[in-house]
């Protein structure tokens, strides 16, 4: 199997792979904002309650652009994928791999940004349930502890939402770098390949120049 056509196999792997870890991205938020009413747990901040410690008062909810955005990447990328595998749009041509190499460079860089979403908005949720004088010891408890909030949310597995949703987009981001690579070292392919061609056209117009008119006088017919 030629060097090509194992970075065609390396892109298929990789676009499968996307299509599937799309699924822990928008499935597990779209959950967790079902559970906590609508509302978007990333980047909140609140209150203990001091006379009763399993009560959050005072909560500032974080945007919902802050999860509205995990649920949009997920999706696009669900598609994005769909699309490639189905139409076998592997880029086999200069135009293909430059086109996919834009539209991964565009998605590498939402999903980076959406992971740093993500992670950091989810610590900041973290440090809240376990910051004193809470009795929680560490987050990944907190889902398995009853507390009491003014919105009346399920935390039931927010903590196994949260970080599919956090897998899953670093995970997306390594396969969308990974693509982004493949696509500008085939553009580099290409292009070796076209200035090969354009210096064999070159040297083959050169010596036509050099040498045609001398071999059509050699064998033009002699006049009687």
């Amino acid at each position: 199997m030629g060097l090509h056509n194992l970075t065609v196999l390396f892109q298929i792997t990789a676009f499968l792979l996307s299509f599937i870890l799309s699924f822990f991205i928008f499935i597990p938020l779209a959950v967790n904002q079902y559970r906590f009413n609508a509302h978007c747990l990333l980047y909140a901040s609140g209150h203990w309650n001091t006379s009763d410690i399993s009560q959050l008062t005072d909560i500032t909810w974080g945007p919902n652009s802050a999860c509205g955005f995990g649920l949009f990447i997920g999706i696009v990328l669900m598609l994005v994928t769909l699309f490639y595998i189905c139409l076998d749009a592997l880029h086999l041509s200069w135009l293909d791999s430059m086109l996919t190499g834009l539209v991964s460079l565009v998605l590498m860089l939402m999903l980076f940004s959406e992971s740093i979403t993500i992670s950091v908005g989810f610590k900041e949720w973290c440090n809240l349930l376990t910051n004193p004088p809470s009795e929680i010891t560490s987050c990944e408890l907190a889902e398995y502890v009853t507390f009491y909030s003014e919105d009346k949310i399920n935390i039931n597995n927010f903590y196994t939402h949260m970080k599919m949703a956090e897998f899953g987009s670093w995970s997306n981001f390594i396969c969308w770098l990974f693509l982004f690579v493949t696509s500008f070292y085939k553009l580099v392919r290409y292009q070796r390949h076209e200035t090969f061609m354009a210096s064999v056209n070159r040297e083959r117009e050169r010596l036509v120049q050099k040498f045609g008119p001398r071999n059509r006088a050699e064998y033009m017919p002699v006049p009687t």
